[in-house]
């Protein structure tokens, strides 16, 4: 399973680090770890936390290591999406590519995208955003250029999509990403982008306090790893 393919890779790191604040807010999950890096995830409530009140100083791993729900996913991606490679570069990887067809996958993906003759979205919201197909639609595609979200990870759907799915050019993104290379480039992701925080306080706390998409934008910057 990808997952467990992610985590070995990150492993070494991981098992350094421990999390010294954890924080499931409605929209998105926040994780602090102890050199101040901090990780994003999407929240999915379903299921449960059963080490709820005892994750705080556990090693990074064995935070990161149970997939068994949804919402213990949202904290096991926000955990890994903590690590960052330092020979990222900002902005989005999905504006290094153009032409042909796109084909997106997460919740309420753009439906419009410069640059591209056609774009497809599969969204994986219980009601799709206008101009976009529900994700129970997804039977196969092919395209020039795919994104799948990080939210495809929390979810675990994404190697459904990877199996079905043939795509030129292969892109990690969004704010449940996971910066593991090897692993990604193995499955033919050719790109893998994430948020990082501009300001780690504040975006940590717009978390806790129940912020949306838009509210934690104001503390985040895009950053992008080209996998070679």
């Amino acid at each position: 399973m990808i997952l467990n393919e992610i985590l070995d890779e990150l492993s070494y790191e991981l098992k350094r680090r421990k999390v010294v604040n954890v924080c499931v807010g409605t929209s998105y999950t926040g994780v602090l770890l102890d050199d101040q890096s901090l990780g994003i995830s999407i929240t999915l409530t379903d299921g449960e936390v059963e080490e709820a009140g005892e994750l705080q100083g556990k090693y990074a791993f064995d935070v990161a290591n149970n997939f068994d729900s949804p919402m213990r996913r949202s904290i096991s991606m926000a955990v890994m999406n903590a690590l960052t490679p330092d020979d990222v570069k900002r902005g989005d990887p999905l504006q290094l590519f153009q032409g042909g067809r796109l084909c997106m996958f997460g919740y309420s993906p753009q439906v419009k995208v410069e640059g591209f003759s056609e774009v497809v979205s599969y969204d994986f919201s219980p009601e799709p955003v206008q101009g976009s197909r529900p994700f129970s639609d997804f039977r196969s595609e092919i395209c020039s250029t795919a994104v799948i979200f990080g939210s495809s990870l929390v979810l675990n759907n994404i190697e459904k999509i990877l199996k079905n799915l043939k795509a030129e050019h292969l892109i990690m993104n969004g704010a449940s990403s996971v910066m593991a290379p090897n692993t990604l480039k193995r499955y033919g992701f050719e790109a893998v982008g994430k948020l990082v925080p501009l300001d780690r306080n504040r975006a940590f706390r717009t978390i806790c306090e129940g912020g949306n998409a838009r509210q934690l934008a104001r503390y985040l910057d895009r950053v992008h790893l080209i996998l070679t």
